[in-house]
C-alpha cells in the first residue's frame, strides 16, 4: 500500500507518495492521509514551501483501482480524499512545488497541476486517461487544466487521454520548467531557495487573488486586491521590504 511520507528540512516540507511497485498509485486510505498531512502543513507557520513528489522513477499513476474502491458512492470517496488533496493544494497560502519525474497520470496529473510550480525532468509525461476506462475527470482536472491550457486543448487532453511529454507540458503551461535527467533534485532545490527568498504572505495572497479573480468583475477584482493590500501592509515582510528598498539592499524576508 502507498505510504505518505512527510519530511522537513528547515522551512521546507516534502510530501512523498511512496509505493514504487505500484507506480505510487494512491489507495483511498493514502488519499485521506495525504489530505490530512497537507491540511496540517497549510496551518504550520514554520513551513514556507511544500514540495510534492513520488518515490522512484514515477510521480503517481493516480487512484489505485486495485485497492478497495467503493464505486457505489464515488462522490463520498472523492470528498475526503482526492478532492480534499487538491483543495488544500489550491488554497494553501504558501508556494507548493510538484517535482515530477516519470508518469503523472489520472489523479496524479491533477495533483501535480494543482501545485503552483511544476518542475520536471525529461522523463516526465502527463495524461488524464479517465475516458479510457469510461470515467469523467475528477480531482479538479476540469477546473485546473482549462485555466492552464485553454478550453479546446483541455477538452482534447481529457477526452483522448493522450500523454504530454515534458517539453510539450512546458509549452502548454502544464509544467513550469523542465531539466535533464539526474538534475531534477538540484534544480528543484534551487527553485525552492528562490521561493523562500520571497515574502510568503504576499505570495499566498497573490495565489488567492489569481484563483478567485478569474471569476470576478473588474470592480470586484480591484476591491479584492485593495483588501489584500490592507492585510499585507501589516506583515513584517512588508516592513522589511520597505526598509531594504530605502537602504539600497536586498530584503531578507522571513515569511511573517
Amino acid at each position: 500500500m502507498t505510504q505518505i511520507e512527510v519530511s522537513h528540512d528547515d522551512e521546507v516540507a516534502t510530501v512523498t507518495m511512496s509505493n514504487p511497485k505500484r507506480k505510487n498509485a494512491l489507495s483511498l486510505e493514502a488519499c485521506e492521509v495525504m489530505a490530512e498531512s497537507l491540511h496540517e502543513l497549510a496551518h504550520d507557520s514554520s513551513v514556507r514551501c511544500v514540495v510534492i513528489a513520488g518515490e522512484g522513477d514515477t510521480f503517481s499513476s493516480g487512484l489505485d483501482l486495485a485497492s478497495d474502491v467503493d464505486v457505489s458512492s464515488p462522490a463520498q470517496e472523492l470528498e475526503g480524499g482526492l478532492n480534499a488533496i487538491v483543495t488544500s493544494l489550491l488554497r494553501m497560502k504558501k508556494p507548493v512545488v510538484a517535482k515530477v519525474t516519470g508518469s503523472a497520470v489520472g489523479a496524479g496529473a491533477s495533483i501535480a497541476t494543482a501545485c503552483d510550480f511544476v518542475y520536471t525532468d525529461e522523463s516526465a509525461e502527463f495524461g488524464w486517461g479517465f475516458a479510457d476506462i469510461g470515467l469523467v475527470p475528477d480531482t479538479g482536472a476540469t477546473y485546473v487544466l482549462q485555466r492552464l491550457v485553454g478550453l479546446r486543448t483541455a477538452m482534447e487532453l481529457l477526452t483522448t487521454g493522450r500523454r504530454v511529454t515534458a517539453d510539450e507540458a512546458v509549452e502548454l503551461g502544464i509544467a513550469t520548467e523542465t531539466t535533464s535527467a539526474g538534475e531534477l533534485d538540484t534544480f528543484v532545490e534551487e527553485r525552492v531557495e528562490m521561493l523562500l527568498s520571497r515574502p510568503t504572505c504576499a505570495v499566498g495572497e497573490t495565489k488567492r487573488l489569481l484563483l478567485r479573480n478569474a471569476h470576478r468583475s473588474l470592480e470586484e477584482a480591484l476591491a479584492a486586491e485593495a483588501n489584500a493590500q490592507e492585510r499585507i501592509v501589516e506583515t513584517d515582510d512588508f516592513s522589511e521590504g520597505i526598509l531594504a528598498f530605502l537602504e539600497g539592499r536586498d530584503p531578507e524576508f522571513v515569511g511573517q
